[in-house]
This record gives structure tokens, C-alpha cells and sequence, in this order.
């Protein structure tokens, strides 16, 4: 009932039909095109809060309201979405806006090289471009191409992603409403060396502007990839996340060399924030910035059972919780260790 009511206010019949019709492969259907037209460019502002809640009551399939006291991690980004929006995170999700502010916080040296930043696919001159590279969107999640040869680029495939990148407003379905002002553009990166099939990323949550939990992310493969999950100390912690494309290390993952001082980087980064995932890389000693992520998942990880998600959401205070005092940190911590 949850999903039926929720697909026929967005969708309508006709949409919910052409989707039939699209699954059949008798039309081609857009759906976040159909769905920005018809649905979510009519928004207000004040319709945010309940498209957020009936949203979050469809992926989980009941009707709690996450944002009547929220309890576990999932539940207080939701929160956080609505209520602790400011410019700032939309400066800070900006692909391009992000590097003058890890250049005025921790200093240009952990800043990929820019290769180049337009509004459009036409506007690229890729005859000054080098042999490796990265495109990227200012703007979303998963919005990226990867360019290790320039002489294989099919230019056909690579304007029509450039386009879906420009064309609606990202941030919509969930309500991440920090990515909507963002100008989408595209930037260019010089591709990191990778050592292995992707290279690793060191994703360390902060909450209240402390780094307390490292998510160690390798072998990036299509859509699959493998992860563990630490304390600070690189304790191995007891989060595991329930997924189809998630698995787990069989040999638990070495700590990078300059662990300290990616955690220096994460606090001063994470400062402004109540909570912020500050993404780093490692390449042969060397430490560079990924990007600043305030909704990971869209707040909605699958985990495995509830108690690791429970403790880890009582670490994100929000501002009207009380202050956890480090001995209580410490206490949960402990407990989310394997």
C-alpha cells in the first residue's frame, strides 16, 4: 500500500504505464525526467518535510517518521537534511566551489590538479587534455567517467552522459536539498595511480567535528566493491553493510601510512559541521581530498542488524541531544568493536 499510494502521487497512471511499457522494452521512459516535469519542479519549500517523510516511509517500507526522534544513523541524516541546511554544504558538495575551501582549511597540497572546468561537453578542448584523466559533475553522487586512454574515447557516449549531467537539478529524490543550488558544470581531475583495481578510499566520518570512524573502501568493480570499517586506532569495528555490490575483506586492510594526519585533516575539515564524511586518498605516501559528503547513501545504508547503526547514530548529536561526554564515546566505541 506504502509503495502503490507513494508511485501514483508521483508517477500517476500514465507514468506508472509507461514504466510497464519501458520494463517491456516496447518505449523508452526517462523517469527522472517524467518525475522532475510532472512532480518534484512543482515542490515548495514546504512541501519538503512531508516529501521527505513519505520518501523515507517508502524505501523502508513502514510508516515511522524519522524525523520524530530520531535514533540510529539513517534516521538522523534524514534529520539533518531538512533541518541543518545551510549554504555552506552546498559550497562544500560543489566538486568546484570545495577546492577553495580545502584550500583556505588545510592548504592547496591535497587538492587533485585541475585540468579544466566548462559548462558544457562543447566547450571541452580535449586536444589540450592529457592521455588520463577524470570528468566529473559539480554536482551528485556516482556522476563520473573515468578516461585511462584518450585515443579509445567514444565522444558519442561520453556527451550523452555530459548531458544527463546539465540537464535537471540533482537532489531531488530523497531530499538532499544541499546539492539543488549547486551550478551543475563539468571539472576535469588528473587520474590518481592506482595501485590495484581502483584506487582505495578512506572514508572517515566525523561527528561534531571528531573523527571517530574510518570506512576503508577497495577493488572497485562495475558496481560491487569491498570494505571494512575502523576506529580511529584502526581497530576493526563490528559495521557490516547488507548488500548485493558489499563485501567484506577477507584479510583485514593495513592502515595508510599517514593515518595521523589524515585524521588532522578530517577534524579541521569537519569543524563546521554537525555531521560530514571527509573522503581521502593515499597515493605512494601522498595524501589528497576526495570530497566532503554530508548524505551518504541518501541516509539509507542497509546494515546489518540495528544495534551497530543505533550506536554509531549516538554518536551524531544533534543540537538539541545533550553532549556525550568522552567516557560515554569511549564506552560506545568499545562496543562497536568486533
Amino acid at each position: 500500500m506504502i509503495k502503490f499510494k507513494y508511485y501514483i502521487k508521483r508517477f500517476g497512471v500514465i507514468g506508472i504505464l509507461k514504466q510497464v511499457l519501458s520494463k517491456l522494452g516496447l518505449i523508452k521512459f526517462d523517469v527522472y525526467d517524467y518525475l522532475y516535469h510532472r512532480y518534484y519542479s512543482q515542490l515548495k519549500k514546504e512541501d519538503y518535510e512531508t516529501e521527505l517523510i513519505e520518501w523515507y516511509q517508502y524505501r523502508s517500507k513502514n510508516y515511522n517518521n524519522p524525523l520524530i526522534n530520531p535514533i540510529t544513523f539513517n534516521e538522523k541524516i534524514q534529520w539533518l537534511k531538512l533541518n541543518d541546511s545551510k549554504p555552506l554544504k552546498s559550497v562544500c558538495a560543489d566538486k568546484y566551489l570545495v577546492r577553495e575551501y580545502i584550500k583556505d582549511k588545510v592548504g592547496e597540497d591535497y587538492l587533485i590538479p585541475l585540468l579544466g572546468y566548462w559548462d558544457k561537453f562543447e566547450d571541452i578542448d580535449f586536444t589540450t587534455l592529457p592521455q588520463k584523466m577524470i570528468f566529473k559533475s559539480t554536482t551528485g553522487s556516482a556522476r563520473y567517467k573515468i578516461i585511462k586512454n584518450k585515443n579509445n574515447i567514444d565522444y558519442q557516449d561520453l556527451k550523452k552522459s555530459m548531458d544527463l549531467w546539465q540537464k535537471l537539478p540533482y537532489g531531488y529524490a530523497g531530499m538532499e536539498i544541499h546539492y539543488l543550488d549547486i551550478d551543475r558544470k563539468i571539472i576535469c581531475e588528473e587520474l590518481l595511480d592506482m595501485n590495484g583495481p581502483s584506487v582505495v578510499d578512506y572514508k572517515i566520518h566525523c561527528f561534531n567535528g571528531n573523527p571517530r570512524i574510518v570506512e576503508y573502501i577497495s577493488d572497485r568493480k562495475d558496481h560491487s566493491y569491498c570494505e571494512s570499517w575502523f576506529d580511529t586506532e584502526w581497530n576493526k569495528l563490528n559495521i557490516f553493510m547488507d548488500s548485493d555490490f558489499s563485501f567484506n575483506h577477507e584479510i583485514t586492510p593495513k592502515p595508510p601510512q599517514k593515518l595521523k594526519e589524515m585524521l588532522k585533516i578530517a577534524k579541521i575539515l569537519s569543524e563546521d559541521f554537525i555531521y560530514v564524511r571527509v573522503d581521502l586518498y593515499e597515493i605512494k605516501g601522498t595524501i589528497y581530498f576526495g570530497e566532503l559528503t554530508f548524505t551518504p547513501a541518501n541516509g539509507f545504508d542497509i546494515w546489518k542488524g540495528t544495534k551497530s547503526q543505533t550506536l554509531v547514530g549516538k554518536l551524531l548529536r544533534l543540537p538539541y541531544e545533550d553532549k556525550l561526554e568522552e567516557k560515554e564515546i569511549e564506552k560506545t566505541m568499545n562496543e562497536l568493536k568486533l
